[in-house]
């Protein structure tokens, strides 16, 4: 059984963060595979709520730099945010710089 090796470092700031209104979810294209960032956009809130990484994406990085993006297209739109999505969650304890996102009263 061959070892499957790890995916090749990704230039993640190259890559566009995809809005699919209609789907309502963010997209990042690496190479034919997306990783994506399901939302729900209510007023000013959006709830983050599934990260969907594909199998071959693993340990990339990529689930970072989903939730990087997606982090700072809310708050280039101000809108306030509500993490449902454990991967944003633990990226937001992580990074607490971005917890000012939060909607008031809201803890991670």
């Amino acid at each position: 059984m061959a070892k499957q090796s790890a995916p090749d470092a990704i230039d993640f700031a190259s890559l566009p963060l995809i809005d699919e209104k209609d789907m309502r979810q963010f997209v990042l294209q690496v190479g034919e595979h997306r990783a994506r960032m399901e939302y729900d956009h209510q007023g000013d809130r959006i709830f983050l709520t599934q990260t969907d990484i594909p199998r071959q994406l693993e340990g990339s990085g990529v689930a970072d730099a989903l939730v990087l993006k997606a982090l700072t297209f809310v708050d280039e739109k101000r809108w306030k945010l509500i993490p449902v999505s454990m991967h944003v969650k633990a990226y937001l304890r992580e990074h607490p710089e971005w917890k000012r996102l939060l909607v008031k009263g809201l803890h991670v």
